[in-house]
């Protein structure tokens, strides 16, 4: 009978890891919207455990009825904002939408650069950045399919409230022993980071939103709570977001006077300062400290790899990416100190 060299087991356990690398990384490439899908579940988890463990605590009630009392508190808040101005945004809205493209195109043909698609279409072709907007235009014309992933976001971030523990325990079951604790780690730094980045977001959120709608609403300018809603829903892409929600202002502006697109002007550019110079910092210590630059090219590439739902997540997957391969790889893998979440409010010269 033939035994089997030890050279080339070696060879063929090698030989087969590579495969296995090589299919896993095809399968994660095949698989990036259904995995970005699932991110966002985990965001939504993540807010709603915000929601429901104090809850939970100050009721002295458990964790299924803290998560029911959390998402009807939601809901209510929901409800008595769409009493309060549902019909009026639904107005202004509509008339957004009816109003945009025609200023758009108004303003496209003065400055002779033809309809707003050629110009899309020409970005495409020389950039791609140009491609990166082709496709979010696209996706967007698809509401079938954004309700469906709405409804597979939402559920898969209930079933992951409703017991974390059970999905945690099932993906460490997939990672060797030897570096459970390392990975555990990184797991807790990583919820850690994202509970405080939604803290801070939301918050950004709605004081740029009403800030927004406000300032806006002074100066007379039409759809002014649209364009405030619009604007804060932006936050959630930082650096890229405010410059995509004042194109709609502006737009707008330019269609009636060149006082009114100074003025327009103007608030865009006090409510981003008050942000910059105010909000955030303000905030900086209640979120993780990425450097603007890394955090920029981050949400860009992103955007560009795995499209739009890439652009949406792009700042949250980089807190996460940012944590884990500080503590996976810089500390346990190099040997280097770094900070732990608790610790880091700003980045230092060295990273």
């Amino acid at each position: 009978m033939l035994s089997a060299h030890p050279g080339d087991v070696a060879y063929l356990r090698r030989l087969l890891l590579t495969i296995l690398t090589l299919a896993t990384a095809v399968a994660i490439w095949l698989l990036a919207d259904l995995l970005l899908l699932l991110f966002a579940s985990i965001l939504l988890a993540i807010a709603l455990r915000v929601i429901a463990d104090p809850i939970s605590r100050r009721l002295g009630i458990g964790e299924g009825w803290g998560l029911l009392a959390g998402g009807l508190l939601i809901l209510a808040v929901l409800g008595l904002t769409i009493y309060l101005f549902g019909s009026q945004l639904v107005r202004e809205l509509q008339g957004l939408a009816e109003r945009l493209p025609r200023d758009l195109s108004s303003i496209a043909s003065e400055l002779r650069l033809g309809s707003l698609q050629d110009m899309i279409q020409q970005s495409g072709a020389a950039s791609t950045m140009g491609n990166l907007l082709s496709r979010v235009l696209s996706w967007g014309t698809t509401v079938l399919g954004a309700i469906a992933s709405l409804v597979v976001v939402v559920f898969g971030g209930i079933y992951l409230a409703l017991d974390p523990a059970l999905y945690r325990t099932g993906f460490m079951k997939l990672v060797p022993v030897q570096v459970h604790s390392n990975v555990a780690t990184a797991l807790d730094e990583c919820g850690l980071a994202l509970r405080r980045w939604l803290g801070a977001q939301l918050i950004a959120m709605v004081i740029v939103g009403v800030a927004t709608g406000v300032g806006l609403s002074l100066i007379g300018l039409p759809s002014a709570l649209a364009l405030g809603l619009i604007a804060g829903v932006a936050e959630m892409v930082p650096y890229i977001g405010p410059v995509v929600a004042a194109v709609p202002a502006l737009a707008i502006a330019l269609s009636q006077d060149w006082q009114t697109v100074w003025w327009t002007c103007a608030v865009l550019v006090a409510v981003q300062q008050i942000e910059n110079n105010v909000l955030m910092p303000l905030l900086a210590s209640r979120s993780v400290a990425i450097p603007p630059g890394l955090a920029m090219f981050a949400i860009v590439a992103m955007g560009i790899l795995l499209g739009p739902l890439g652009l949406l997540l792009g700042f949250p997957l980089s807190v996460a990416l940012h944590v884990a391969i500080k503590r996976l790889y810089v500390h346990d893998a190099l040997g280097k100190p770094v900070e732990s979440v608790t610790e880091a409010t700003k980045p230092t010269a060295a990273e």
